[in-house]
């Protein structure tokens, strides 16, 4: 592999600019309990954000009050954004229930 391919991986790729990030330890660590683990791909976004909450208020406890600041609905949004494309957000057929995977 060359330097140019492996820049363009880490710019382009989501794995790699989930590697590159502050909260890729939350990320990864959240996604994987929640996802890979249990083998769930798709989850009601509201169950998802009710336990990402949990996570979030324990590791405050742990690490101090500023360490993730922002609330899980918005870290969700951030993971799912198009620049990020850590997770898929969608709505059933039929429903305005948002389910991620």
């Amino acid at each position: 592999m060359d330097h140019a391919t492996l820049a363009t991986l880490r710019d382009r790729h989501a794995a790699w600019r989930l590697l590159a990030s502050p909260h890729a330890p939350l990320v990864a660590s959240f996604l994987h309990r929640e996802s890979v683990a249990p083998r769930l791909r798709v989850m009601s976004e509201a169950d998802l954000a009710m336990s990402l909450e949990d996570v979030l208020s324990a590791l405050r406890e742990q690490l101090g009050p500023e360490a993730y600041p922002k609330g899980a609905p918005d870290h969700l949004n951030d993971w799912a954004a198009p620049d990020k494309g850590w997770l898929r957000t969608y709505c059933k057929p039929g429903t305005d229930e948002a389910r991620s995977t």
